[in-house]
C-alpha cells in the first residue's frame, strides 16, 4: 500500500497568531484575547472549506462533491437522511465542484459551502456527499481520480458519501468547522496500483474559529542517523521520513504505532498501543535549504509530536511495527492553546 498525509475540509479560514517553540518539548504559553461571544437572533450561519497536507509519490487527488449532509443526534432513522447543504454556483443553484486537494496545503483551504443558517444543537454525522466517483477499479476517472507515478487511476468513495464523526453548533453567530483527512490513514492503493480508495476513516471535526497549527524543521543529520535510516530523501517517493501527531502525553510510557484502521487490522498491537490521529511526511524547503512538517486546523490540548526515519511502507490499513521514535528521544510533549502557531523543532 502507499502512504499518504494529511487532507481538510474546513468552513472559513482562521488567521493564527505566531507563538514561540520550545526544544524542551513544553511549549511558551502565548497571549491569547478571549473574543466576545454574540448572542444571535436567528439560527448560526456556518461555512465548510477544503484544504490537504503533501502527499508522496500522488501528485494530485481530484474530488467532485455536491453536498454535505448533517444528521441530528435527535433523529433516531437508521439512514443517511438528515439537513442538506447543497454545493451552490454562484447564481444559487445547485452545483458541483470539483477541487484538486492538492492545491490546498499546509492550511490552506477551498470554501465548499459557505453562509448557510444552520440550528444550534448536536449533530451524530457530517456526511460528504460526493458525486460521480467511480465504484469499482476500472470505473470513470471524469469526476474523481489521482495521478500518480504511473498516470491518471480511478478514485472510489464508499456509495459516493464519506460518513464523518460527530460536531456540535453552539450559538455564536458565526461559525466555520475544519474536517481534517489524515490521508495516510483515509487515502488508501487498491488493485495492485490500479486505482485508489479515500475512506473516511481518520478524519476529525475541528471548529476553525480556534484551531491552532504545529510545525517546525527537521535536523538533516537525523534522517540517517537511526536503525534502518541510511536511505537517501527524496522528495517524491516513500522516503519513510515521517512525523506522527498523537493526543496523549505517555506519561505511562504506553507505545507509539504507526497508521492502522481499527476496522481492517489483522496484525497484533501491542497491548499498551497508542495511535496516531495524523502523521505527515518529511517536506524540503528548495528555497530556505531546510527539511520541515506542519500539521494545521488542530484543536487545543496537550499532544506528543514523534519522528521516525523508518517509516518506510507505512500500510494505512495494517499495523506495520514502524519505530517510533526513530532516532531515540525524538518525541515532544507540547500544549496548544486556541489561536496559536506553535514552533517545534526535532535536532540532532
Amino acid at each position: 500500500m502507499n502512504n499518504f498525509n494529511t487532507v481538510l475540509v474546513c468552513l472559513i479560514c482562521c488567521a493564527l497568531s505566531a507563538c514561540g517553540g520550545s526544544s524542551s518539548g513544553s511549549s511558551e504559553t502565548p497571549d491569547v484575547t478571549p473574543m466576545p461571544t454574540p448572542t444571535p437572533a436567528v439560527d448560526p450561519v456556518v461555512s465548510f472549506s477544503i484544504s490537504d497536507a503533501p502527499l508522496d509519490s500522488v501528485t494530485s487527488v481530484n474530488v467532485t462533491f455536491d453536498s454535505i449532509t448533517l444528521k441530528s443526534a435527535n433523529d433516531n432513522q437508521d439512514d443517511d437522511s438528515g439537513i442538506l447543504l447543497p454545493v451552490l454556483d454562484s447564481e444559487g443553484n445547485a452545483s458541483t465542484i470539483t477541487i484538486d486537494l492538492m492545491q490546498y496545503q499546509n492550511g490552506d483551504e477551498k470554501l465548499l459551502i459557505g453562509n448557510t443558517s444552520i440550528a444550534e444543537g448536536d449533530y451524530s454525522h457530517l456526511i460528504l456527499n460526493t458525486s460521480g466517483c467511480p465504484q469499482n477499479q476500472n470505473g470513470s476517472t471524469e469526476f474523481c481520480w489521482v495521478i500518480d507515478q504511473d498516470g491518471r487511476k480511478p478514485l472510489k468513495t464508499p456509495s459516493n458519501k464519506l460518513k464523518l464523526g460527530e460536531f456540535s453548533v453552539t450559538n455564536v453567530a458565526e461559525q466555520s468547522y475544519t474536517i481534517e483527512f489524515n490521508l495516510r490513514s483515509s487515502l488508501v492503493s487498491t488493485a495492485n496500483g490500479a486505482s485508489y480508495n479515500l475512506k473516511p476513516h481518520g478524519v476529525r471535526i475541528v471548529d476553525a474559529m480556534t484551531d491552532s497549527m504545529l510545525l517546525g524543521d527537521v535536523d538533516v543529520n537525523l534522517l540517517t542517523a537511526g536503525e534502518g535510516c541510511e536511505g537517501v530523501f527524496q522528495d517524491d517517493t516513500d522516503h519513510g521520513k515521517v512525523v506522527y501527531l498523537y493526543q496523549h502525553n505517555f506519561a505511562n510510557n504506553e507505545t507509539m504505532v504507526d497508521e492502522y484502521d481499527v476496522d481492517i487490522v489483522k496484525n497484533t498491537l501491542p497491548v499498551d498501543a497508542v495511535k496516531p490521529i495524523a502523521s505527515t511526511n518529511v517536506s524540503f524547503d528548495s528555497e530556505q535549504n531546510r527539511y520541515f512538517y506542519n500539521f494545521a486546523h488542530l484543536m487545543a490540548g496537550e499532544y506528543t509530536v514523534a519522528f521516525s526515519c523508518s517509516a518506510i511502507g507505512d500500510d494505512p490499513e495494517e499495523y506495520d511495527g514502524i519505530v517510533i521514535e526513530n532516532p531515540e528521544s525524538q518525541r515532544h510533549t507540547v500544549t496548544l492553546l486556541e489561536n496559536t502557531q506553535l514552533t517545534q523543532h526535532f535536532t540532532e
